[in-house]
C-alpha cells in the first residue's frame, strides 16, 4: 500500500462518519437519563413519598412522557447508526483494514 495525500472528499467522508459516532454518543447519553429518571428515580419518589401530593400527580403523568422520548430517541440512534454504516464504507477507499 503506497502511502499517499487523502483528497478533500476522503476527509469529508470521514468527518461525516466520525459526526455520525458522537450523534450516537449523544443521543446514547440522553437515552440513560431518560430511562432513569422514569423507571428508577421516579418511582423511587412516588413510593417514598418524598413528593407532596400535588406533584406526585404530575411527576407520574412525566413518566409516559419520558418513555415515549426514550422511544424517539432510541429511533434516533438507530437512524445515525445506519448512516455512520452507509457512510463508513467509504473509508475503505484508503484504509483495507476493516477492524483497526
Amino acid at each position: 500500500m503506497d502511502p499517499e495525500a487523502l483528497n478533500h472528499v476522503d476527509w469529508r467522508n470521514t468527518s461525516h462518519t466520525l459526526r455520525y459516532l458522537w450523534f450516537i454518543v449523544i443521543f446514547a447519553f440522553g437515552l440513560a437519563t431518560h430511562l432513569v429518571l422514569a423507571h428508577a428515580i421516579i418511582p423511587s419518589l412516588l413510593n417514598s413519598g418524598h413528593l407532596p401530593a400535588g406533584i406526585a400527580d404530575k411527576v407520574r403523568k412525566l413518566r409516559f412522557h419520558l418513555y415515549a422520548s426514550s422511544i424517539l430517541i432510541l429511533g434516533a440512534i438507530c437512524f445515525w447508526f445506519a448512516k455512520a454504516a452507509d457512510t463508513a464504507h467509504e473509508i475503505r477507499n484508503f484504509w483495507h483494514r476493516d477492524w483497526i
